[in-house]
């Protein structure tokens, strides 16, 4: 039987569960706090400038995200990305990473475009709507934003945004799913971006994993030139993302804290040291999952309230779309 159904949050996952009950004939209704398509797939501009300092890329090894792939990638919201990928040894070798990778274009939130875009249109996500209440309960589930208004009454419900805000949102009215929520662990990423004024040297790769990171001497984790990526037009924009562990110990430090020996880092495993035009740093609270749940998801049949998220299967962009498209299959969706 269709259910009109609320979604909260419209990344990967929300997106995932709102095309697999749309098209099983529920009236699905999407909302999501950010101003637009992003989320920890987002791009941030400054001038010429492009820096993918969330998600960095995709991959997709489950037919299901494979299917939906290929559709992005005829649209031209997606484009795969061969670039020279590597892994920085501890011993200070160099090897090769080769996996299949793909950006969405012109941006990584080209990706969160191309899904919405592929919605029915009285599915369209509401952007720049906080879900600040749940109350009701099953069958007649009610919505109230954070300036007080009346966003619906529902009848059943899916919260893809971070563990910690599925605790706040269910705490009261689902409390035992609310719990299972607050077993995930999440680490925090500190992502540096930095912007040349003009070209800089070919350092024989374009992006790197470095192994044995997490020390005062070797904070970074991933390191890329992010304007070699497909669409984003050859600009010297690069991005460096601090391991969980050094994110977590500088995790209340401020941007201008970090920014010193996260450039000195940078510098330090790829030879750059010419001064950069822009520079800036994000800390990302939620990022990483250490401790996913069993399931993938959370569903409470009962209750009709699904939990989905990256944070609940793996730490790859592919699980959160995964988790979103699981959850809906277990809510009745074929």
């Amino acid at each position: 039987m269709p259910h009109a159904i609320a979604i909260i949050g419209a990344g990967l996952a929300g997106l995932a569960a709102a095309r697999r009950l749309a098209a099983a004939g529920h009236a699905v209704s999407l909302f999501d706090k950010g101003r637009g398509p992003g989320g920890r797939l987002s791009t941030r501009r400054a001038g010429d400038w492009r820096f993918d300092h969330g998600g960095q890329f995709v991959t997709a090894r489950d037919p299901a995200f494979q299917a939906v792939m290929a559709g992005l990638l005829r649209a031209g919201h997606a484009a795969r990305w061969d670039g020279r990928i590597v892994r920085l040894e501890s011993d200070g070798g160099i090897s090769p990473h080769p996996v299949e990778r793909f950006v969405g274009t012109p941006g990584m939130n080209g990706l969160i475009h191309g899904l919405a875009a592929d919605l029915p249109a009285a599915c369209a996500p509401r952007w720049g709507v906080r879900v600040a209440a749940i109350s009701g309960g099953p069958g007649d589930w009610h919505l109230q934003g954070e300036d007080g208004g009346d966003l619906g009454h529902f009848g059943r419900l899916v919260l893809a945004i971070p563990a910690p805000q599925v605790v706040e949102l269910l705490r009261i009215p689902a409390p035992a799913l609310a719990e299972q929520a607050g077993t995930a662990l999440l680490a925090p990423c500190w992502a540096l971006m930095l912007g040349f004024a003009g070209p800089v040297p070919d350092i024989g790769w374009d992006a790197a994993f470095i192994a044995a990171a997490g020390g005062e001497d070797r904070p970074l984790s991933w390191i890329s030139h992010d304007g070699a990526k497909p669409g984003r037009g050859g600009a010297a924009s690069w991005v460096a993302h601090a391991s969980p562990d050094w994110s977590q110990r500088h995790l209340e430090e401020t941007a201008d804290q970090v920014t010193g020996p996260l450039r000195d880092a940078f510098a330090a495993a790829t030879g750059i040291d010419a001064a950069p035009a822009f520079i800036a740093a994000h800390r990302w609270r939620y990022a990483l999952p250490s401790r996913p749940l069993r399931d993938g998801f959370l569903f409470d049949e009962t209750l009709g309230i699904g939990v989905a998220g990256d944070w609940c299967l793996d730490a790859r962009a592919e699980a959160a779309f995964l988790s979103g498209h699981h959850l809906a299959g277990a809510m009745g969706a074929a």
